[in-house]
């Protein structure tokens, strides 16, 4: 594996880590739903969906 794709996939993990933590958490953590679900499940869950696609693109280039 390159390097970069190396670090891009560092990066996903380091920003998901601090996306996750408590004050960005208490952000999302607010009376109201989307769909009929809550504000903060739906940030969790999107963000997270987010970085499996972005993941997914970056080892796609470098199997190619």
């Amino acid at each position: 594996m390159k390097k970069r794709h190396q670090q891009k996939l560092i990066l996903i993990s380091i920003v998901l880590f601090f996306l996750w933590n408590v004050p960005f958490v208490g952000i999302f953590d607010m009376e109201g739903q989307i769909l009929g679900f809550p504000i903060l499940y739906v940030a969790i869950f999107s963000s997270w969906l987010l970085s499996i696609i972005f993941a997914y693109i970056i080892l796609k280039k470098f199997y190619e």
